[in-house]
């Protein structure tokens, strides 16, 4: 297998029948990422009639808002949904688990860049085309998540599990995938210049196989069959 080195910066595919984009950059702690540009707008007739039917529902035990009133926060005052997480995050609709619950949620092509998501839970959700650049989900859950062409550079996905999470098309540039979970991820056609990878897991031998040098902090080449 061809010697990897940590002076050069790369953008790999997980999927061992996709093109791989490479680069190689002088600068690798300071890569520039591409322009994104979302081409999934909001649905914003759906959005509309959520907040309708979020108004007349009543928070309980403690809570600030429903899961319902919480989504639509997320798609129409980012500000206000910045503030929560960072404040009033034990307020919100939690899973068995104590998890932030945005399980199966539709958010598609919203603007969440810059936003606590750490130990919220978003199995199932759809995330298409959503811009999620700068935003935090170290410990979150991205199981079965829907992120196709989403833009998550910048972002912190450490120790999150994005297990069977789609991310066709999506942009990781300068991501952080510390220890996060892989397994069965699909990133077709992912972006993925300057991703920090040590440790992650059940991730595909074929970003290394395929790629000139991965950007990676003592992350071990897996083993061939």
């Amino acid at each position: 297998m061809q010697k990897l080195t940590l002076a050069s910066i790369s953008c790999a595919l997980l999927v061992s029948s996709a093109p791989v984009f490479a680069e190689n950059n002088a600068a690798i702690f300071s890569p520039t990422c591409t322009e994104w540009k979302s081409s999934v707008p909001v649905d914003v007739e759906k959005l509309d009639k959520l907040r309708k039917r979020a108004a007349r529902e009543r928070p309980s035990k403690g809570l600030s808002q429903t899961k319902n009133q919480f989504i639509v926060l997320l798609g129409k005052n980012l500000v206000g949904a910045r503030d929560t997480l960072a404040n009033y995050k034990n307020k919100l609709p939690k899973t068995s688990k104590g998890m932030v619950d945005l399980r199966d949620a539709t958010l598609e092509g919203f603007n969440l860049s810059g936003l606590n998501l750490d130990n919220v839970d978003l199995s199932g959700a759809e995330l298409n085309g959503a811009n999620l650049s700068g935003s935090t989900f170290r410990g979150a859950s991205l199981h079965k998540t829907e992120l196709e062409g989403a833009n998550l550079n910048n972002s912190n996905l450490s120790f999150a599990n994005a297990s069977s999470a789609e991310l066709n098309n999506a942009s990781l540039c300068q991501a952080d995938l510390s220890s996060a979970e892989f397994e069965d991820a699909v990133l077709l056609g992912a972006y993925m210049k300057g991703a920090k990878l040590d440790r992650v897991r059940n991730i595909s031998k074929a970003v290394y196989q395929n790629a000139q040098g991965i950007l990676f902090f003592g992350l071990p080449v897996p083993a061939e069959n």
